[in-house]
């Protein structure tokens, strides 16, 4: 099992919600934004998500399908890996190609399983059982 690959920046919440032209209350409500969430911290947002001051919809999309099986850190760390289905673009070089947000359906599906996973081998078992 391979480490969690995480690309930054990341934004704060008063960062994201100040690109987004909203609240830090309203980013927190929002469904569609990919939320890299800690313990002890103020949560932070990947700034790959967001272009011309909104989340990008390729992004918002992949959220709606799999938000409720994977946590942020899970989502972030698919959005930036290679993936063989995507002719081994990461999927947010394959959205940043223009190409179809279908095929990236598929790949998300596929690949939920091993998302958690990676996500789950690395956090120390101690901080999980909290």
């Amino acid at each position: 099992m391979s480490d969690v690959v995480l690309v930054g920046p990341f934004w704060t919440r008063s960062e994201a919600a100040s690109y987004l032209g909203i609240t830090g209350d309203e980013l927190l409500e929002r469904t569609d934004v990919v939320r890299l969430e800690g313990r002890w911290l103020e949560e932070t947002y990947p700034a790959l998500q967001f272009r011309d001051n909104d989340v990008r919809p390729e992004v918002a999309t992949i959220v709606a399908a799999v938000g409720e099986e994977l946590p942020g850190a899970a989502i972030a760390d698919w959005l930036s890996r290679s993936n063989p289905l995507l002719g081994a673009m990461s999927p947010i070089d394959w959205f940043n190609a223009g190409l179809s947000i279908q095929m990236a359906l598929t790949a998300v599906h596929a690949d939920v399983d091993d998302a958690k996973a990676r996500v789950t081998a690395s956090v120390p078992a101690a901080k999980l059982a909290g």
